[in-house]
């Protein structure tokens, strides 16, 4: 299976990271860059042949610039790997009639009040929700979803403000504390109320092409009570049957969602009425599942997309390196780091492939809100998901960080 035409220039729209760039380069792609100036590294100045950098890189900035430079230098595809400008690349793309998912398909994905719109009716699963535009719209969820409920930011990212609401009292709360104005040009209810699923979360990893949807990998999560992801690993320890019923609803939902070509990453629930679908992205997923998917599944998602762009055959012969994967999050207590140590020693722990730290003496550690207040990280494989997940975590316990409260933290 190839793609009908064959991307042989492409532009990438921000982003520090390279792993994406080296790719096209891979398969021999021309390649461009649209970004911050601050963004650019050495990286980038060797693989990108056309470079265009702004001062002001609001998504509405970018899709002028864009479209400017393809009238002197003109290119086939427009793409991102960063959140910040998925919504700004489908634009891009659909004024200049570039091939790929239509600008319909990733509003729907980048927005999740409208995703639910698309969904419902459809042959997925269901999941009670409702818009809220006001603290009027919130205090009446009381009446119509009742108790427990989540509420989240329609265009949110990163586990950032997501609430369980679990009574009236709570629900008063937010409505005194939360903002309900619109940013942007964003049309849409700023918050979504969704009904509180139970059941264990996962995310699947997949690879569109011509419309077929091909399953690569179910990732087991795991996350705090305040919903920040502080781990990951592939496979998930499930059964085929649930992973073939996983399977089945993401590929409905992506169906109904109009995807057409290249990764998706979807988050699910597995409820006791069956998968549920929290939300999908058309990009590869974060905090190193790509990687994970790598070792332990066999599916390099970066060269699968390029390779797909640039014409090429599509090979999805899995070719694992390891039998499990596993990454695991360093969260600290809030206050001021006073001392460091052990990095040397989580990396050489068996199993590890990385291990990060990220704080140092003197930074203030704040309240684990959201992914970016994590505070490092190791990626473990091994011969079964157990332990490879028990090697990740010990990995990550042998990273020493003293702190101490301060009054300075926030």
């Amino acid at each position: 299976m190839t793609r009908p035409s064959a991307v042989a220039t492409v532009l990438f729209v921000g982003g520090k990271r390279t792993e994406a760039m080296d790719a096209a380069h891979s398969v021999g792609m021309t390649i461009g860059y649209l970004g911050p100036k601050d963004a650019l590294s050495g990286r980038h100045q060797e693989l990108a042949e056309i470079v265009l950098l702004l001062p002001d890189v609001s998504p509405d900035r970018m899709v002028r610039a864009a479209v400017a430079l393809y009238g002197v230098q003109p290119y086939d595809l427009a793409i991102t790997m960063n959140d910040t400008y998925l919504q700004a690349v489908a634009q891009i793309n659909h004024e200049l009639g570039l091939t790929t998912n239509p600008l319909e398909t990733v509003t729907a994905v980048n927005d999740k009040a409208f995703m639910r719109e698309v969904l419902r009716g459809d042959e997925v699963g269901q999941v009670a929700s409702a818009e809220v535009r006001s603290a009027q719209d919130l205090l009446a969820l009381a009446g119509t979803l009742g108790f427990p409920l989540i509420l989240k930011p329609t265009q949110g990212t990163g586990s950032r403000d997501i609430h369980a609401v679990h009574d009236e009292a709570r629900l008063r709360e937010l409505a005194g504390e939360l903002d309900f104005s619109l940013p942007g040009q964003q049309t849409s209810a700023p918050w979504l109320a969704e009904e509180y699923l139970v059941g264990q979360e996962f995310s699947v990893e997949t690879f569109s092409a011509a419309g077929e949807h091909h399953l690569l990998a179910v990732t087991e999560k795991f996350k705090t009570p305040n919903f920040v992801e502080i781990g990951h690993l592939v496979p998930a320890r499930i059964t085929a049957e649930q992973r073939d019923l996983i399977g089945a609803e993401v590929r409905r939902v992506l169906t109904a969602l109009g995807v057409r070509e290249g990764p998706a990453h979807t988050e699910l629930i597995l409820t006791d009425r069956g998968p549920r679908v929290i939300e999908t992205h058309t990009r590869p997923g974060g905090d190193a599942i790509v990687e994970l998917v790598r070792l332990a599944a066999g599916f390099d998602i970066q060269e699968l997309t390029f390779t797909w762009l640039a014409g090429k055959p599509l090979d999805l012969t899995p070719r694992p390196q390891a039998a499990a994967a596993a990454i695991w999050f360093l969260t600290l207590p809030e206050g001021e780091v006073t001392a460091v140590g052990g990095l040397d020693q989580a990396r050489a722990a068996e199993g590890v492939e990385l291990a990060v730290l990220t704080a140092a003496v003197g930074d203030l550690i704040p309240p684990l809100r959201n992914s970016w207040d994590r505070q490092g990280e190791a990626l473990a494989i091994g011969p079964d998901p157990d332990t490879a997940l028990q090697l990740a975590q010990q990995a990550v316990g042998r990273i020493q960080v003293e702190v101490v409260p301060s009054t300075a933290s926030v």
